[in-house]
């Protein structure tokens, strides 16, 4: 079967020009593969490894957050513990009346003479109500030593402070004590202040 005419010059070419139209029907089926073919793939596939990058970033981040979270876990677990130990140390509102008894009865356990016994207006704090306790005692200063003594053995948190000591003149070991006792309450941020107790002397 004869070739059309348009074929013609192709056929009477010299070898060197056949060879070289050849080349360059290879270059324009190469060049239009790559362009038609391979440079969309490679886009995708850069496109694919900003994607696995940006994975691989998030993943890291996500590891380092769950290691976080893991260590916060731990810290809040370990303040809740000692928010909880804080916590048995400050008596609840419904013991205070105790607590007060305790004080009294330590006074006198301790052979002074309780001549006020006076809560104060409670002073609020950020997380706990301190409750001032006006005490007058009488006795020997050994006396005053076991009562601080006994105080300070109340498993609850009790502080002494403002204390004024005079001498009665009755003997050398009689003296007058006016101390401040101080108590605390924990208080839960918004809480109403602890009411104070009545006044007893």
């Amino acid at each position: 079967m004869a070739l059309p005419a348009i074929f013609d010059p192709l056929v009477n070419a010299s070898m060197s020009q056949k060879i070289t139209l050849g080349l360059v029907g290879l270059a324009v089926i190469v060049g239009g593969g790559y362009f038609l073919l391979l440079s969309p793939l490679q886009a995708r596939v850069a496109a694919q490894d900003g994607q696995n990058r940006s994975v691989q970033a998030e993943l890291v981040q996500t590891r380092a957050a769950i290691a976080d979270l893991a260590r916060f876990r731990r810290e809040t677990s370990a303040i809740e513990r000692q928010l909880e130990a804080t916590r048995e140390k400050l008596p609840a509102e419904r013991e205070i009346s105790t607590l007060y008894r305790t004080l009294s009865e330590s006074a006198f356990q301790s052979g002074l003479e309780v001549g006020t016994f006076q809560p104060k207006e409670p002073r609020v704090h950020d997380y706990y109500t301190e409750i001032p306790i006006a005490m007058a005692v009488e006795g020997g200063y050994h006396q005053l030593g076991k009562f601080f003594e006994r105080v300070a053995a109340i498993p609850r948190i009790v502080t002494v402070s403002d204390l004024k000591v005079a001498g009665l003149g009755k003997g050398r070991s009689s003296l007058h004590a006016d101390v401040t006792v101080s108590t605390y309450v924990y208080r839960p941020i918004g809480a109403p202040p602890v009411s104070k107790g009545k006044e007893k002397k």
